[in-house]
C-alpha cells in the first residue's frame, strides 16, 4: 500500500488518527517526540509494543473521550472544524425522555454515529470559560494566530537515515516566509500546581517538553530551513479561574532537549537494524538500593560493611 507522505515535507491534510495511528503514513517506521521519550523513559520495547511494527499492536478505543483541555485546545486552534469534531447536548438534557428530547435524542445518535466527541451543556460552560480566559490573554492570542494548527512534518535524520514526524500545536506563517523573530507557541492544559513557575518547571523535566520542542524545532529546520527563535509554552489552569501563563523555556534548555532526542534517534536506529527491542533488563543486570537507603542504613551506625561476604551457613 502506498504511504500517504512519501517525501520529506510540511503537510496540512493529514487527519490526527492517520497521523498517530496509520503504519502507512510514511515509507517506513518512523519516530516522533513522544516515541523518543517513550524509548529513553521506559524502553524500546515499550515503544515497539505500541508501535505498528507490533503486529499484535494493541487497538486504540475508538470513542472520542472529551477532556476540558482537550476541547478547548481545538476551540481554540480548530476553530473552523470545531462542530465537525463536537456536538454539546441541550441544558438538562435526558436522553431517557424520549418525548421531551426527541429532537435532542435524534442529534445525538447521529453526532455519535458521526463519531463526534459529545458534551453536556456543563462541560460546554468550562470550555467557553477557559476558551474565554486564553482570548482575554493578548501575548497568547497573538502568538496562536496567523498561523496554522496541525501541520505534519515528515524528515529523514541526516544521520541515520530514519524517518521522524513531528506536529507541532500551531505554525506560524512566520516560519514559512523566514520571519527574523519566530515564536513556536504550544498550549498545555494542567492542574494549579503544575502551573506556577516552580511547578512548571517540574512539569518541563516530568514530561519532556523540552525534548518535544526540539523536536519541532529540527523538524521545522530540516523541513522549512528555518529555526525558531523564541519557544513559548502556554499553560492554563483546568480549573477556575483558568489562570493563563506565559513561560519562555531557554535555548540551552531546548538544546539539552535535543542531546535526549539524539540519544533516543540512535537507539530507534540501532534496534531498526538489529531487529531487536530490549526491555528494561533483557541479561542479567546489577540493581541495588537506592543512594538514598543506603546513606540511611549506613548512617544509623547499626551497620558496618563486611570486609568480605561470610561463608554460608
Amino acid at each position: 500500500m502506498t504511504a500517504l507522505i512519501t517525501e520529506p515535507g510540511a503537510y496540512s491534510d493529514i487527519d490526527a488518527a492517520d497521523y498517530h495511528r496509520n503504519p502507512n503514513l510514511l515509507p517506513g517506521p518512523s519516530l516522533s517526540s513522544s516515541g523518543a521519550k517513550l524509548i529513553l523513559n521506559q524502553s524500546p520495547f515499550h515503544f515497539w509494543h505500541d508501535s505498528p511494527l507490533n503486529p499484535n499492536r494493541p487497538a486504540e478505543d475508538d470513542k472520542p473521550h472529551f477532556s476540558i483541555g482537550k476541547a478547548a485546545h481545538d476551540m481554540i486552534l480548530l476553530e473552523g472544524r470545531w462542530d465537525d469534531a463536537y456536538h454539546v447536548t441541550p441544558d438538562g438534557f435526558n436522553a431517557g425522555h424520549h418525548k421531551k428530547w426527541a429532537d435532542a435524542v435524534a442529534e445525538l445518535e447521529a453526532a455519535q454515529e458521526a463519531g463526534k466527541c459529545i458534551l453536556r451543556h456543563q462541560d460546554m460552560e468550562v470550555v467557553e470559560r477557559v476558551v474565554a480566559a486564553i482570548r482575554r490573554n493578548v501575548f497568547a492570542m497573538k502568538a496562536l494566530t496567523n498561523g496554522e494548527s496541525e501541520v505534519t512534518l515528515a524528515w529523514k535524520d541526516a544521520k541515520r537515515g530514519v524517518w521522524l514526524r513531528a506536529r507541532p500545536d500551531f505554525l506560524p506563517h512566520s516560519f514559512r516566509a523566514g520571519g527574523r523573530v519566530m515564536i513556536l507557541p504550544d498550549l498545555k492544559f494542567m492542574a494549579a500546581t503544575q502551573c506556577d513557575p516552580v511547578g512548571f518547571g517540574r512539569a518541563v523535566a516530568n514530561f519532556g517538553y523540552h525534548q518535544s520542542l526540539a523536536f519541532y524545532a529540527d523538524g521545522i529546520k530540516a523541513v522549512l530551513d528555518c529555526k525558531p527563535t523564541h519557544f513559548l509554552l502556554i499553560p492554563v489552569e483546568k480549573d477556575a479561574p483558568h489562570c493563563v501563563s506565559l513561560y519562555e523555556i531557554p535555548v540551552e534548555d531546548i538544546e539539552r532537549g535535543r542531546w535526549l532526542n539524539r540519544k533516543a534517534i540512535d537507539l530507534f536506529a540501532d534496534c531498526l537494524e538489529a531487529d531487536r527491542w530490549p526491555g528494561y533488563a533483557d541479561e542479567p543486570r546489577q540493581v541495588g538500593l537506592p543512594a538514598w537507603e543506603r546513606k540511611r542504613i549506613d548512617e544509623s551506625g547499626a551497620w558496618n560493611e563486611p570486609t568480605q561476604w561470610p561463608d554460608a551457613a
